[in-house]
This record gives C-alpha cells, sequence and structure tokens, in this order.
C-alpha cells in the first residue's frame, strides 16, 4: 500500500512521508487519527453525562 503525503494544516502545503512539521511553515502537524481520537473522547463523555443526567431525573422525581 502507497502511503500518500500528508497536506499542511495551516498553509495546505504537501508534506513528504515521514515528517511531523511543515518544510514551508515549520508548524507541527498532528499525527493521523489524533483529532478522531479526541472527537470520540467528546462524544462518550457527553453521553455518559446526560445518561448520569437522565437517571438522576428519573430517580428524583419518581418518589
Amino acid at each position: 500500500m502507497i502511503e500518500a503525503p500528508m497536506i499542511c494544516e495551516y498553509c495546505e502545503t504537501e508534506i513528504p512521508i515521514g515528517l511531523s512539521v511543515c518544510p514551508a511553515c515549520r508548524k507541527p502537524q498532528s499525527a493521523p487519527g489524533q483529532t478522531d481520537r479526541r472527537a470520540l473522547w467528546f462524544v462518550l463523555i457527553v453521553v455518559v453525562m446526560f445518561g448520569i443526567a437522565v437517571a438522576e431525573h428519573h430517580l428524583v422525581f419518581s418518589h
């Protein structure tokens, strides 16, 4: 499988495979999948908090 070069998040310059810093603007790039993992954790935390709120509401108003 051939790996495609990354595109800089900031200046949209093509970044050669193996580099984690853009050669044009010198800004570090996030690792592939890192932002996806953050979004997944955020959604998971929101769902858990919503579940706790619903359970607490049910306990308070069921009596």
